[in-house]
């Protein structure tokens, strides 16, 4: 789904909160603070703003002479200051984006709003795995890019270093109507809106509708349902020479949205609703697994346990795979590098199982560091973006690659205009957040850091043990979710 630099597999790695917070940082030492802070900022110095003068208060009103028994007017409240943007300074820190024009969109839109303010406003991108290093350093320095974009369970990592948005979040909700669950589970950090939620990328089921006809599946048009009929059919593929293709590698995409819904289908999950009692060593779940690693070997390429979010990308589009789970990015690029493999694929929403459909959502956010020195202009600028004259232009251009956090745009033309992206929107009714049924807080964020449910899935692959490897996965989850 998300581009990213190939990241080798890693089994059991340790990670504490502290090392979380401090950028997550995988092998070599992290390069100097400042290195960092450079990149973040893009070499600018964080602006401070011109001091503005106090406000006076009108002097009080005195009694009328001739109505000694009235009241004194009372003073006139001080004026507000009005908020100068004009001059002021804004850096803004995303992940880059599969669809590359969405990014050209954002520098556009920050562009418009400079001018409409005054604010001298730009942007970086970079890739996904270095975003939060990035961020962690910009936190513990004190200093570097005002407005940062996040993961899902990121707000409850750095709930001590954003400012409260609550006001532009109260106005979206009011106009727009509530957000999704997934997206509140999410985002809120107890009963606080430290970011703005942007919706998540979703994914699908990508088939080749030619391989389903070869393989002898009754109806191309309508493909496998369920993860057995899958498993299945993924048999014919690999004989036609074009496997299933599934990455299990340490990346924050693929392999996460594959082993989590198939976890939710089987009955498992990491902890109840009460956010404490780990329910991940379920008997469902172990069935589940065992019928998972039947059919590794004889439907699977076997060198998905390595592969990162874009490998599976490339092999598709290189006809070297008839399936995957996958973002419309696959779509996106086959419509301009292969029209015919476009032509061909064919999407579905997700598998279902024994306990139901599920979709690995959690919405991403964008947010203001407290040590900006702007966070008035940050404010009107987040105001400005997500409202749904410009937020809608950046749904739009994804063609249904982001999924909005609300009701209210799923029936934008965009989303159905292709028939063939339809299941993306689709996927916005079966979400559920990591760290289901609880929250999506810091312990759901290290769970998915430290890849546990990902790693379980590897090594049950490697070990052909279903049950030692659940019972590994169900003893990383109680260190994490019984402090």
């Amino acid at each position: 789904m998300m581009r990213g630099e190939p990241r080798g597999h890693r089994l059991g790695s340790k990670l504490t909160r502290r090392g979380l917070l401090r950028g997550l940082a995988v092998g070599a030492a992290v390069p100097a603070v400042s290195a960092l802070l450079a990149a973040c900022a893009g070499g600018q110095a964080t602006p401070t703003p011109a001091p503005q003068p106090t406000p006076t208060a009108a002097p009080a009103a005195q009694p009328t002479p001739t109505a000694a028994a009235a009241s004194p007017t009372p003073a006139a409240p001080p004026t507000p200051t009005p908020v100068v943007l004009k001059g002021t300074k804004l850096n803004i820190l995303f992940g880059t984006f599969f669809v590359p024009e969405t990014q050209d969109l954002m520098k556009q839109q920050l562009q418009e709003f400079g001018k409409e303010t005054g604010v001298e406003a730009t942007i970086d991108f970079i890739n996904w795995p270095d975003l939060q290093p990035k961020i962690s350093a910009a936190v513990q320095a004190g200093a570097g890019p005002d407005i940062v974009g996040m993961w899902d369970t990121w707000p409850s990592l750095y709930k001590d270093a954003l400012v409260d948005v609550a006001e532009i979040v109260e106005k979206r909700i009011k106009g727009e109507g509530d957000y999704f669950d997934w997206v509140k589970k999410t985002v809120m950090v107890g009963d606080q809106w430290l970011s703005i939620p942007i919706g998540a990328p979703t994914s699908a089921q990508v088939y080749r509708k030619s391989l389903l006809e070869k393989a002898g599946w009754p109806d191309p048009n309508n493909p496998p349902d369920t993860w057995e009929d899958l498993f299945k059919i993924g048999v014919e593929f690999k004989k036609l020479g074009m496997p299933l293709g599934q990455a299990f590698g340490h990346s924050t995409g693929d392999p996460p949205s594959f082993c989590y819904a198939f976890m939710w289908a089987y009955g498992a999950m990491e902890v109840e609703a009460d956010g404490k009692t780990v329910a991940f060593n379920k008997p469902q779940f172990v069935e589940g697994m065992k019928l998972f690693l039947s059919y590794w070997k004889p439907a699977f390429d076997e060198t998905g346990l390595s592969w990162d979010d874009a490998t599976n990308n490339r092999a598709f589009l290189a006809g070297q795979i008839g399936w995957t789970f996958n973002g419309s990015s696959i779509y996106i690029a086959a419509k301009k590098q292969a029209p015919d493999i476009a032509e061909d694929i064919i999407h579905h929403i997700y598998p279902k199982g024994p306990a139901g459909r599920f979709n690995n959502l959690g919405s991403w956010s964008v947010g203001i560091l407290k040590y900006s020195k702007n966070v008035a202009g940050a404010k009107a600028f987040l105001e400005w973006w997500t409202a749904p004259e410009q937020f809608r232009k950046w749904l739009e251009i994804q063609q249904g690659y982001q999924v909005a956090p609300t009701q209210y745009y799923l029936d934008d033309p965009y989303y159905k205009a292709d028939p063939k992206l339809v299941p993306y929107v689709e996927a916005a009714k079966y979400g559920r957040n990591k760290g289901y049924a609880g929250l999506g807080n810091e312990k759901a964020a290290e769970a998915f850091a430290r890849y546990v449910v990902v790693d379980t899935f590897a090594r049950a692959i490697q070990s052909g043990n279903a049950e030692e490897a659940i019972q590994w996965g169900a003893s990383e989850l109680e260190k994490i979710y019984s402090r």
